[in-house]
């Protein structure tokens, strides 16, 4: 082979290396984050079930990603998987639900708005100004969906950008265009993402007609081949860019 052959093999070589690094980085990144982050942190929450939480990873005043549970959801499992893609954006809070279903499961059978006021104080007792106030993100799966949809309408202030995982037309039986005028509004964004596969889908697609009709910004993904429920392998995959969209809001 002559010297040109090879400096032109050693050129793709060092090319090809230098995209692969591009792409597993960050990968590699994230798989050593969602390894050393351990068990929850428990936080007392007055006049409600304890609360679950990971610190963000950088340092100052960061905001919360509050994580809504299911029916029947474990709150520190569902944690320690939210964890891996959310303490990149700030704190990421999982509070219980008022009902205890044994096991570690809770239901939001009571008042979610005041587990939810009171955890988000306990957490700003704690640790003071390193927690937003306001502009942070509230995100709700199945049951959990329905307590964040409410909640977030009602304190648009708190919680101006919204995951919401399995939303349904019906957990708003109401017109709530009122709480969506120009004037009023304070959400910024809002993702819905549903399985293709989940009976609620097209009831997600309605919210979104809602949402967009009164012109908050909205992004509406019905997963191919996803159920109700995004398995833990692919939590990263699924939710590393939503999160990112809601936290570029302004």
């Amino acid at each position: 082979m002559s010297q040109s052959a090879v400096r032109k093999l050693l050129v793709l070589v060092v090319s090809i290396v230098a995209v692969l690094t591009v792409w597993l980085l960050p990968a590699v990144a994230h798989a050593k984050a969602g390894a050393t982050l351990g068990e929850p942190l428990r936080l007392e929450v007055k006049g409600a079930p304890e609360a679950f939480y990971f610190k963000p990873r950088a340092k100052g005043v960061k905001p919360v990603l509050m994580y809504l549970h299911g029916r029947g959801g474990n709150p520190a499992e569902d944690c320690r998987k939210w964890a891996k893609v959310g303490t990149q954006f700030g704190w990421v809070v999982c509070p219980s639900g008022p009902a205890d279903n044994g096991n570690g499961g809770r239901t939001w059978g009571g008042d979610g708005g005041h587990v939810i006021t009171a955890t988000m104080d306990a957490l700003r007792a704690k640790y003071k100004g390193r927690v937003q106030k306001r502009g942070n993100l509230l995100i709700g799966f199945s049951e959990g969906a329905f307590v964040a949809m409410q909640v977030g309408l009602k304190d648009q202030t708190t919680w101006t950008r919204w995951l919401i995982l399995g939303a349904s037309d019906q957990y708003w039986p109401y017109d709530v265009s009122p709480e969506l005028e120009k004037d009023k509004r304070k959400v910024r964004r809002v993702f819905l993402l549903t399985g293709e596969n989940d009976g609620v889908a097209q009831n997600t697609v309605k919210v979104g007609d809602v949402l967009k009709k009164n012109k908050v910004p909205v992004k509406v993904r019905l997963v191919p081949g996803m159920g109700h429920e995004v398995p833990s392998d692919r939590m990263v995959s699924t939710y590393r860019r939503p999160l990112a969209w809601l936290a570029a809001a302004k």
